[in-house]
């Protein structure tokens, strides 16, 4: 393969990622995320186990399994318009010299102060549906975090979940481009979540967006 080729490979690379993070692929995103977490915890599982709810939320149902799915980026980051910007940069470039970038080195963080990214977005989600008279106790939430500024130390250790245990949600899972794991899972969540809470799973090939 030589530049151009590669160069076209890379092109159409972002194109797949644009059209996988429009609109019309909201529910095909969030499926993605329940099927890496179910990856992490070695689950048996098929397309046609999973279908959308009449009414969100949840987002994705598998077997007993309510998934409510967000995304966890860094502040200020926009997917749709970072990879709009991308393929407009890989498709203006007439060769690979012309994409390499000086990348600013992420910034290693506890494991506490990652899990407290998710803080924003849950606060936000109790609220509104304690608003709308939605039970919590019914949802299987699953936070997939992309960051570029920061990565997580392995090496600390994750912090009791108080905050998030005392919103409401039936169980918690965070799912990253390396590593799953199950926050919370209250004695009714689905048995593959309680069976693995508070393991840390580490993949050995990460895939993000």
């Amino acid at each position: 393969m030589d530049d151009s080729d590669y160069l076209r490979l890379l092109t159409h690379q972002a194109e797949q990622a644009n059209a996988f993070l429009s609109n019309a692929r909201k529910w095909e995103r969030e499926r993605w995320v329940c099927q890496r977490l179910l990856q992490a915890l070695n689950v048996h599982h098929r397309l046609e186990d999973f279908s959308a709810a009449g009414q969100e939320p949840p987002d994705v149902l598998f077997r007993e399994a309510n998934f409510e799915v967000f995304f966890v980026l860094d502040e200020g980051r926009r997917l749709n318009d970072e990879w709009r910007a991308e393929l407009e940069r890989r498709r203006s470039a007439f060769s690979l010299s012309q994409l390499v970038r000086r990348e600013i080195k992420p910034r290693r963080i506890p494991l506490g102060e990652l899990q407290q990214r998710l803080a924003p977005t849950l606060r936000k989600k109790a609220h509104n549906y304690t608003e709308r008279g939605l039970d919590l106790g019914e949802l299987d939430l699953v936070a997939f975090v992309s960051l570029k500024r920061a990565v997580a130390d392995f090496n600390s250790h994750f912090p009791p979940p108080t905050e998030y245990l005392r919103q409401g949600w039936r169980s918690l899972s965070m799912v990253g481009p390396t590593f799953a794991r199950v926050l919370l899972a209250h004695p009714d969540a689905p048995d593959f979540l309680r069976a693995n809470l508070g393991r840390t799973l580490l993949f050995d090939i990460g895939i993000s967006l």
